[in-house]
């Protein structure tokens, strides 16, 4: 009979552990190298988000050369670029195709007008011009972990002024 003979069945077991951990550590690097990718799609989605808060500069204030940004008018504009970009709704919640997995927690917004500087934004960077910083926390779904677990992906940037403003 075939199962009499024990002769190789070590070597069967040791090949298929092998194999095994092989498509586990593939599984891995793949799911690391897609939470990368998302970090980077959610980040330059936040950057665009920050940039849009400039829409808010006060305009008397920028006739007299002073970059001056509306701060309740700059959340506002952020929270809406911010749903946009990541395909939410306006709770922050993932719309069909959105990157997110579920609610977009916004951790930290501010403004730095010039009264505010020299500051440190919320990544211990220091602020000498009038910036926008942001973070966001976005739960993701990896490929092959994803199908028992969603991943916070914490995400924050500072925002310097647009080229072309003074």
């Amino acid at each position: 009979m075939f199962c009499q003979d024990n002769k190789g069945t070590a070597a069967a077991i040791i090949g298929v552990i092998t194999v095994m951990l092989a498509m586990m550590l593939f599984a891995l690097a793949f799911d690391t190298a897609f939470l990368y990718a998302r970090r980077d799609a959610i980040k330059q989605a936040l950057d665009y988000s920050n940039m849009a808060v400039y829409r808010n500069l006060d305009l008397d204030k920028l006739a007299d050369g002073i970059l001056y940004i509306n701060k309740t008018a700059a959340e506002d504009t952020f929270q809406e670029f911010l749903a946009q970009n990541l395909r939410l709704d306006g709770s922050l919640n993932p719309l069909p195709g959105s990157l997110a997995a579920g609610p977009v927690q916004v951790v930290d917004f501010r403004v730095f007008n010039p009264e505010d500087l020299p500051n440190i934004d919320g990544l211990g960077n220091p602020v000498t011009e009038v910036s926008v910083y942001s973070q966001v926390r976005v739960p993701v779904r990896p490929v092959f972990s994803g199908l028992f677990t969603t991943v916070s992906v914490p995400v924050a940037i500072t925002t310097d002024v647009p080229r072309g403003l003074p």
